[in-house]
């Protein structure tokens, strides 16, 4: 049996004393574009900072294809190798243009000379739909023009691994649709498990196809599946939350 892409036991999440996630158990698999959601406050983006390497957990296991990422130490430089992330807004440097953006981790993590650099950071934007843009600046773009920019930088040292906060916040519905597609078209052509943190109820049903749904007031994990199942079929808090009712 293949192992999963990363495998999450008995996760416990805390900033020192402060509880945030405990007893998360759940399994991405490969290919899979599995969604972190719940409600504000919950904990989505410290799960992910756990997941990428950021915040070691108070209690329990991260294993990328069965590898320990908290305990081998030794291997977590590769797996960070293969982990691409696009942080909440794109986080792109304004002083940089788009290519010189996308440059920043092939500079630090490859020998490439600076026209093999240009190239790939010039490929890199055609996939996300950006050609023709590598000498813009971030703030000559529209937002999803930005948050393109910054898939293509987590892209840019051909990850195994992407990982995605809140990719379509602060998105116009078209924008965030055209978004939606692009994951999906990145997932299908370039075979990556995508995994995304978002609390946007489109987009969670238009590309996920697994999820799991974090309390805030529990502190745990209350649900886990496809969110149309989970809809139809789910805890009463969690079929509220994804037809937008109130609690």
């Amino acid at each position: 049996m293949q192992l999963p892409m990363i495998d999450v036991k008995n996760l416990t999440v805390a900033y020192g004393t402060k509880l945030i996630q405990e007893n998360l158990t759940f399994s991405v698999n490969e290919k899979e574009i599995f969604i972190i959601m719940g409600g504000s406050g919950c904990g989505k983006s410290s799960l992910l900072r756990v997941l990428m390497g950021l915040l070691e957990p108070s209690k329990g296991q991260v294993l990328f294809q069965g590898v320990d990422f908290w305990k081998n130490e030794k291997a977590q430089q590769d797996i960070l190798r293969s982990i691409g992330v696009m942080f909440q807004g794109g986080a792109l440097w304004t002083s940089r243009t788009l290519a010189e953006n996308i440059a920043i981790p092939l500079e630090q993590f490859t020998t490439l000379n600076t026209k093999q650099i240009k190239e790939i950071a010039r490929y890199k934007l055609s996939q996300v739909g950006l050609s023709g843009f590598e000498n813009y600046y971030p703030s000559e773009i529209s937002g999803g023009m930005r948050k393109r920019a910054g898939i293509a930088r987590a892209l840019a040292l051909d990850p195994r691994f992407v990982f995605l906060d809140e990719p379509s916040a602060g998105l116009d519905p078209v924008s965030s649709a055209r978004l939606d597609e692009l994951i999906l078209q990145l997932r299908d052509s370039l075979d990556m498990t995508i995994l995304i943190v978002t609390h946007e109820l489109a987009s969670i049903f238009a590309v996920a196809d697994n999820a799991i749904w974090l309390d805030a007031k529990t502190k745990t994990m209350l649900a886990q599946g496809n969110p149309k199942e989970l809809l139809a079929h789910g805890p009463l808090v969690v079929q509220k939350f994804l037809k937008r009712e109130a609690d």
